[in-house]
């Protein structure tokens, strides 16, 4: 792990040669078994350097995970000087959270541009049209979906057509494990099933507007938004309706023995559909996770884009950051991503040809989801909320799953956490 490098420019005889630094992410790009030196960035860049000979690109793998670690590595480079030109963040919390260290792109990108992308809302001050923008969104995003091993509901008699309540989905869960096929197969040490499946339950219940009224101190934490959600998450678990050793395992397992077939169920986002279709082939479907009883919004995708490009503000290279991402967002770096990131370019131009349909069926069927039975696409939990909050939900997410905490106290503990961040938001 490289945690920061100094900017550099180098003379070479008579010209001068731009040096630019990226720190990368792992679970950006170059995760799912891809090598980094492999990955759609890498390729991206080479591409750009090809076009751009005065310019050369250093690519730094350091983790972008919404925990303090980062916070604190952000802001000992920017003291010691040593923070690189660009970065890749997370859309929303953690980009808002950490826009004091970035450059504002509005005038830097221009109208057409931005015209020319989807996904700028949470990459914007407070979240609104005509904010400022920190950070430039790439690809169209992650939804969380139930997938779903049809060779082993086949096994179990299970036909008809698929759940669109919770409650249904935890009855077909039970008549799996009846007919002895483990329903649910998650690696919930990290915390991070809990939350996929927990974004999904809160978007369906409350939407972008209750996830918001919490970000912005308006709505509590500690209401049935959060502790319902809570306890569905407790109770597959609880209830035998998961791999026994689902509390300890980490997420990484869980995903692979989804994809080795060990389970009939798991939910997570498209990153692991190409690990999943190796798996299992054309076994495998998926379907929106099912909304819990009383949802305002049950026919709702949560999770959004979530990956972006921002700008440091110690960058001495500004006007070649913005040509190296304005280049990396375009439709023929972002279509060489599909296959390791799993989501869709976030330009307005790009269209699905019959042949990605093809080459994509996961996608293809989550895209039906959304373009035929209008499906309403909300931004995930912890994509609006910002990252340390996002760190102590995670460990909350674990310590309901396995019984260490109950619903109740997890929501409180997460409005104390909330309303700590604010307090000290507001005084700077």
């Amino acid at each position: 792990m490289v945690s920061s490098v100094a900017l550099v420019a180098s003379t070479s005889g008579a010209s001068a040669k731009t040096v630019l630094t990226v720190w990368n992410d792992p679970l950006a790009a170059g995760s799912v078994g891809v090598p980094a030196s492999q990955s759609f960035l890498t390729k991206g860049v080479n591409l750009f350097e090809k076009a751009n000979p005065n310019i050369q690109v250093k690519i730094l793998q350091e983790p972008m995970a919404s925990t303090t670690a980062f916070n604190t590595l952000l802001q000992s480079s920017e003291l010691a000087g040593t923070t690189p030109d660009i970065g890749q963040l997370y859309v929303g919390g953690q980009v808002i959270q950490n826009a004091k260290f970035l450059d504002p792109l509005n005038s830097l990108l221009g109208q057409p541009y931005i015209n020319s992308l989807t996904g700028w809302q949470f990459v914007t001050q407070n979240y609104k049209t005509g904010g400022k923008i920190y950070a430039v969104p790439y690809g169209a995003g992650y939804y969380y979906t139930v997938y779903y091993n049809k060779k082993l509901f086949a096994k179990a008699g299970i036909s008809g057509p698929l759940p669109t309540t919770w409650n249904a989905l935890v009855t077909l869960a039970k008549k799996l494990k009846a007919k002895g096929v483990t329903p649910f197969e998650f690696g919930e040490k990290e915390g991070y099933f809990g939350a996929w499946s927990m974004d999904a339950l809160m978007s369906a219940y409350g939407g972008n507007q209750g996830v918001l009224a919490m970000y912005n101190g308006k709505a509590s934490l500690d209401t049935n938004e959060l502790i319902k959600p809570y306890a569905a998450w407790h109770a597959l678990f609880a209830d035998g309706l998961t791999n026994s050793d689902a509390a300890t395992l980490t997420y990484t397992t869980g995903v692979a023995n989804f994809a080795a077939g060990k389970a009939a169920m798991t939910i997570t986002g498209q990153y692991y559909d190409t690990q999943i279709s190796k798996g299992l082939g054309t076994n495998v479907g998926l379907f929106p996770v099912p909304a819990l009883s009383g949802s305002k919004f049950p026919k709702s995708l949560s999770g959004g884009p979530n990956n972006s490009y921002v700008i440091f503000k110690s960058s001495k290279n500004v006007a070649d950051d913005v040509k190296l991402i304005k280049f990396l967002t375009t439709v023929k770096v972002q279509s060489l991503s599909v296959q390791e990131l799993g989501q869709l370019p976030n330009n307005v131009s790009f269209t699905a040809s019959a042949a990605f349909a093809s080459a994509q069926p996961l996608l293809t069927e989550l895209n039906t989801y959304i373009k035929t039975d209008h499906y309403a696409l909300d931004e995930a939990f912890d994509n609006i909320m910002p990252g340390s909050i996002d760190s102590y939900w995670y460990q909350t997410n674990n310590g309901v799953f396995s019984g260490a905490l109950s619903p109740q106290s997890a929501a409180s503990s997460m409005q104390s956490q909330m309303k700590s961040y604010l307090a000290t938001a507001a005084t700077g």
